[in-house]
C-alpha cells in the first residue's frame, strides 16, 4: 500500500508513496514495458528445506512484480530486495499479462496475437524413509510427507552427480570416464557490466582501461545492444564536461580513421544530440568540440582533394587503355 511503480521507456522505477523517495529502479527490460502486475505467491514458505538428494531449495515468502515488455520477456523481481529472481522469454513482442490470485496460472498476451497461459504444478513428495518408518510404527495416526519427483523440467536434474565422490575401486578403473571440470570464463569487469545490462558502469570500466580498442569495442556494442539507441543513450547520458573528456577525445582521434569510422561517427552524433545545450557552457568541452571539427573539416577536405585527382586520372587511364587495344 505505500509503495507505487511507474514505466517509461524500458524502465521500471518503484517510489515511497508517504516519503515521495525513489527506492528502487528496474532496467533489465531492452525494450519498452507494456505491462506490470504485483503478485504474492501462494504456496510459497520462508527457509529452506533439506532433501534425501542433498539438494536443498528455499522459497522465500513475499511479493513479486512482474514486468511485460515488448522485447518478448516477462521478468519477476522480488520486492523485498529488489532483485531479478525469474525471466521467461516469448516468441513476440508481449502486449498484456495477467496473474491468478496467488500467481498459480499466468496468462500473457502477444502482437501475434497467440495467448499464452502457463500453470505452476504442485507435486506431490514421495515418502520420506523416517516419516515412514514413524507412520509404520505409529499405525494410522502417522503422516505421510511427500517429495518432488526428479525429472527433466527441474534444475536439480542436471546437478545430479556432481557432488559424487569416486572410491579408490573406481579411481583405479580405467574403464570409468572422469570429465574434467569446465574452468568459468573470466570476464573483464565492462563484461560483467554488460551481462547484467548496466551501460553506464559497462563504460566507465571500459574507459579506465584508457586502451582506444577496448573502449571503441563496448562503444559498439552499446550501438548494437536492443538497436534502438537506447542502451547507448543511457551510458552516455547525465556525464559532467570532465567525464566527457576521454570519450571526446577518442573520438577526435578516431573519427576519420576508415577503419573506426563505422563506429565513432555514431557516437559523435549521439554525443551532440545530448549536449548540445551544453555547447558554450564549459570550455572544456568547446575546446574538444573545436578539435572535432577541424579534424572532420581536414577529413573532407583531403576527400574532395581525392575526388579531383581520381577524376584527373580517370580519362588518362582510359586513353591508355584504348591505346594498347584492351
Amino acid at each position: 500500500g505505500a509503495m507505487a511503480v511507474t514505466c517509461g521507456a524500458a524502465k521500471c522505477r518503484l517510489w515511497d508513496v508517504l516519503s515521495g523517495k525513489l527506492l528502487a529502479s528496474l532496467d533489465n527490460h531492452q525494450k519498452t514495458v507494456t505491462s506490470v502486475r504485483h503478485v504474492v505467491l501462494e504456496d510459497a514458505r520462508r527457509g529452506a528445506e533439506a532433501e534425501d538428494d542433498g539438494g536443498a531449495r528455499s522459497w522465500r515468502a513475499g511479493p513479486r512484480l512482474l514486468t511485460g515488455s515488448v522485447d518478448g520477456h516477462v521478468k519477476v523481481y522480488e520486492l523485498d530486495t529488489f532483485e531479478l529472481v525469474h525471466a521467461t522469454k516469448y516468441p513476440s513482442p508481449v502486449l498484456s499479462f495477467d496473474c491468478t490470485p496467488g500467481a498459480t496460472q499466468l496468462a500473457v498476451g502477444m502482437a501475434s496475437g497467440m495467448l499464452a497461459v502457463r500453470s505452476r504444478p504442485r507435486k506431490r513428495r514421495q515418502d520420506h524413509p523416517a516419516s515412514a518408518a514413524a507412520g509404520a510404527e505409529g499405525g494410522n495416526g502417522g503422516r505421510q510427507r511427500w517429495r518432488s519427483m526428479l525429472t527433466a523440467s527441474s534444475y536439480r536434474y542436471f546437478l545430479r552427480g556432481q557432488n559424487h565422490k569416486l572410491t579408490e575401486e573406481q579411481l583405479g578403473d580405467v574403464t570409468i570416464a572422469v570429465a574434467p571440470k569446465q574452468k568459468r570464463a573470466n570476464l573483464k569487469p565492462f563484461d560483467k557490466a554488460m551481462k547484467k545490462f548496466r551501460f553506464r558502469e559497462a563504460l566507465d570500466q571500459s574507459l579506465q582501461t584508457r586502451d582506444p580498442g577496448v573502449v571503441l569495442a563496448v562503444l559498439e556494442q552499446l550501438c548494437a545492444q536492443g538497436g534502438d539507441g537506447h542502451a547507448l543513450q543511457a551510458a552516455l547520458s547525465q556525464r559532467t564536461a570532465s567525464g566527457l573528456q576521454p570519450i571526446m577525445k577518442i573520438l577526435c582521434k578516431y573519427v576519420a580513421d576508415p577503419r573506426t569510422m563505422k563506429v565513432s561517427v555514431p557516437i559523435a552524433h549521439a554525443v551532440f544530440d545530448l549536449y548540445s545545450q551544453v555547447v558554450g557552457i564549459s570550455n572544456e568541452f568547446d575546446t574538444k568540440v573545436m578539435q572535432l571539427h577541424e579534424r572532420v573539416q581536414s577529413e573532407v577536405k583531403a576527400q574532395e582533394e581525392l575526388a579531383k585527382l581520381q577524376g584527373m586520372l580517370e580519362p588518362l587511364l582510359h586513353a591508355q587503355y584504348a591505346q594498347s587495344g584492351l
